[in-house]
């Protein structure tokens, strides 16, 4: 059984940082990126989203991963993804429904009360751009603008979309964040920015290898980029992209087809070959809809700031009118 999650948030660096942590002996990460487990104990939803268009087996792939239809929901399988642990103290995994789903945060506490949480947040409008960019590259978002796609989020709530399409309402971390300040002591959670990764990697690292009780000089190798949204290119070869290029997202077995030695040294040579240009250049997040978003999320990112205990300045849009000095708050985790 896991004691290590990475809850989210989804488009934040938690795919890097699933890689980063697994590079480190005394922790083993889950082969498989977001098994979910915890998220739905009932069984899978029956989620809606957008139609497939064409016979691409790369979007209906795409289109079940973002529906959560690659989950690992029996408890044998789950408990299997970390049976190569061996002696190391900690197993982890991430899985960005953690974060977003009511109840999750209440069923990893009853099965692993010692569990160690890191949560990373990014931006929210920054985020919701992002996957939504990523989502056009994958022609798994029909809607053809950033403004449509916002516009079209309440009525797809509704319609029982998966939280995928829901680009900002994914991005309200103080409302997603409270169940597991309320379950677990403030000692057992690690609150993390997407801004800190990006500055200083290893800085980031060395923190959370402290928190998690680890050598926290072990080397790291931080320099390749992973699950970027800003790349215009979509695979040729579906399947094959995915066991070379993001083989955490296919199962174990799939996994063994390709060693992970070679998948390294053959991961550059494959992206050239296997990458083709998605079209015209990504859409750029135009400046007034970016500063509407923000200041709808003004009063949702001062809540989160006290509640993990970091100044969130650099985020919060000011309100007309309204002038204050940053505030200094006492880092909680």
């Amino acid at each position: 059984m896991a004691n290590l999650f990475i809850i989210g948030a989804a488009k934040a660096g938690t795919t890097a940082l699933h890689q980063y942590l697994g590079q480190h002996p005394a922790i083993l990460m889950s082969p498989v990126k977001e098994p979910n487990y915890f998220a739905f104990p009932q069984g899978l939803p029956a989620f809606a989203g957008p139609e497939p268009s064409g016979g691409s087996t790369f979007i209906r792939d795409r289109l079940r991963r973002e529906t959560y239809g690659l989950s690992v929901l029996d408890r044998t399988s789950y408990e299997r993804l970390f049976i190569q642990s061996g002696d190391r103290p900690l197993r982890g995994e991430s899985s960005a429904a953690y974060l977003y789903f009511p109840g999750c945060a209440e069923r990893i506490r009853a099965a692993v009360p010692d569990a160690r949480i890191i949560a990373i947040l990014r931006e929210p409008v920054d985020r919701a751009f992002s996957k939504y960019r990523q989502m056009r590259r994958d022609r798994v978002e029909p809607l053809t603008s950033f403004a449509a796609a916002i516009a079209a989020e309440p009525e797809r709530q509704r319609a029982g979309w998966a939280p995928t399409w829901l680009y900002l309402d994914r991005g309200r971390y103080h409302r997603q964040l409270r169940p597991y300040f309320a379950q677990f002591d403030r000692r057992q959670i690690h609150v993390l920015l997407h801004d800190d990764l990006r500055a200083d990697p290893r800085a980031a690292l060395r923190n959370i290898f402290t928190f998690l009780g680890v050598d926290p000089d072990v080397p790291v190798d931080t320099d390749e980029a992973h699950n970027r949204s800003d790349v215009v290119e979509t695979p040729r070869f579906g399947l094959l992209y995915d066991l070379t290029i993001r083989p955490y997202l296919m199962s174990p077995r799939l996994q063994s087809l390709v060693p992970r030695g070679l998948a390294a040294t053959i991961r550059p040579w494959a992206r050239r070959l296997m990458l083709r240009q998605a079209g015209n250049a990504p859409e750029v997040l135009p400046p007034d809809l970016a500063a509407e978003l923000r200041a709808d999320m003004h009063d949702e990112l001062e809540r989160l700031q006290d509640l993990i205990g970091r100044d969130l300045s650099h985020w919060l849009a000011p309100l007309p009118g309204r002038h204050e000095p940053a505030r200094v708050l006492t880092a909680a985790g």
